[in-house]
């Protein structure tokens, strides 16, 4: 037999108002802080709101005021999934703080950075009432023409170069790589190699020689890398079998990318029975927790993301319409890997 049992009717914002006494405005007011309620009245529409249940149906409130108090944050997906980075999820963490700061639910979602997709992506937040978006750059460039024309605000995110059209921020990682490299040579060392990606146009590659060059030292070797954990720790057995097969001109320091692919390289040399720093001093880039609880901890080059993920969110919510790109200085970590003694931090 069929439970034909109707389902319990819900609370609307009404009956709040009735059984706390006052108006339906006053119920929205005080749950949407549009006015000011004194504070016993606005405590009697609380208790209401408890004892019925009631729950504000924000799919109508969005309708109503075209805007659903969320912003996206879009991000690439891929076989490596980005928030596999400790750097990442920190990155998005602070982001989804600086929107609740601003009164904003932060949605995040992945998709393929084809043309079409984002377009696609974008498109559907405009339908959901999105008010912004923050998006995460990857390899593939972004139609920003097509992207303009959606109506939204949006912003991208992890960019090192300004490009034409688009509101953008991110950290100079030249200079990031300038001062750790720079860092590295203070130590006394004779050269000072790269453990990276295989693209020369990359700023943290193009820092490393500069401070090669500015220093008078030759820049190598070039380790080339993923930037993953698995490709450090590649990365890392090469260097050992380079340094054992000609020990005389293997350098003693190293520049690594990224924190997550200095852990690799930092489990290669334990498992080879390199000393850290004592055989070879590494320092790397990023700042995320994974350098510190590292062992030994990495001198790391740390990403303002605190600052980077407040200005983002300000600047969408303003609709920045200038398309300035905005390059934040980062800060030197300084810990036991390069040979410094290790701040704890």
């Amino acid at each position: 037999m069929t439970d034909r049992t109707p389902a319990p009717r819900k609370a609307t914002r009404r009956d709040v108002a009735r059984l706390a006494g006052v108006s339906d405005a006053v119920v929205s007011y005080t749950l949407n802080g549009t006015a000011p309620v004194a504070a016993a009245t606005a405590e009697r529409v609380l208790a209401a709101v408890e004892q019925l249940g009631y729950r504000p149906n924000q799919a109508a409130r969005a309708l109503r005021s075209g805007s659903a108090d969320t912003l996206a944050f879009l991000v690439p997906s891929s076989s490596d999934p980005v928030f596999t980075n400790p750097f990442f999820g920190e990155y998005a963490s602070t982001l989804e703080a600086a929107a609740r700061d601003r009164g904003y639910a932060l949605y995040t979602t992945a998709t393929s950075f084809r043309p079409d997709e984002v377009l696609a992506r974008f498109r559907e937040f405009a339908a959901r009432q999105i008010d912004g978006v923050l998006v995460l750059a990857g390899d593939t460039p972004l139609d920003s023409t097509a992207l303009d024309r959606v109506g939204l605000p949006w912003i991208a995110l992890n960019v090192a170069t300004r490009e034409r059209g688009v509101a953008s921020l991110g950290t100079d990682l030249r200079a990031g790589a300038v001062a750790t490299t720079t860092h590295l040579l203070e130590h006394g060392h004779g050269s000072v190699g790269f453990v990276g990606q295989d693209d020369p146009s990359e700023p943290r590659y193009i820092g490393w020689l500069q401070a090669c060059a500015a220093a008078g030292v030759p820049a190598g070797p070039f380790v080339a890398a993923e930037v993953t954990r698995p490709g450090g720790r590649d990365a890392g057995h090469r260097i050992v079998d380079d340094r054992s097969a000609d020990p005389g001109r293997a350098p003693r320091a190293f520049f690594v990318a990224s924190d997550r692919t200095a852990v690799g390289v930092l489990r290669a040399f334990h498992e080879r029975g390199v000393r850290v720093p004592e055989d070879i001093a590494i320092a790397s880039f990023d700042g995320s927790s994974e350098a510190e609880y590292a062992w030994p901890g990495l001198t790391t080059f740390r990403q303002p993301v605190d600052e980077m993920a407040r200005s983002a969110v300000t600047r969408l919510l303003a609709r920045d319409r200038d398309h300035a790109h905005e390059l934040f200085p980062g800060e030197l970590v300084l810990r036991r890997s390069c040979g410094c003694p290790d701040a704890g931090r």
